[in-house]
């Protein structure tokens, strides 16, 4: 999987166009892994908020039994940080506990199928 740029560099809060940018470009990352999981619009919701005490923006892919976060926060170092969890139902945010993912290791074809396989897993899916 090709990795966009917006995740790998740090953002200003006060810079529009960079913010929209990593809005797009996860969101994106996000309905590919919907896709690549076979799941079809309805078995799933791309949700944006923002945890103002520590001054993130996450977007999450939610479904019934998976919750898939990408959060980006100004003056990261390290771009984006991933992870997901279990969790029952829609409304259910808190779930289990985080798995974080490597970024970097879905930069590999392996790595992107590796998590794939353990997404699919976790949501109870087969295919």
């Amino acid at each position: 999987m090709k990795l966009p740029k917006s995740f790998f560099g740090p953002h200003a809060s006060t810079n529009s166009s960079a913010c929209q940018a990593v809005r797009r470009d996860a969101c994106r990352v996000l309905r590919r892994f919907a896709g690549d999981m076979a799941l079809s619009p309805r078995d799933y919701t791309i949700r944006e908020h923002r945890q103002r005490r520590r001054d993130v923006d996450v977007f999450a892919l939610h479904t019934s039994s998976l919750l898939v976060e990408i959060q980006h926060g100004p003056g990261q170092e390290g771009g984006v940080r991933m992870s997901y969890r279990t969790c029952r139902g829609r409304n259910d945010m808190t779930g289990g506990r985080d798995n974080a993912v490597s970024v970097e290791s879905l930069a590999s074809d392996q790595g992107y199928a590796s998590l794939l396989a353990t997404l699919r897993v976790v949501a109870g899916r087969r295919s």
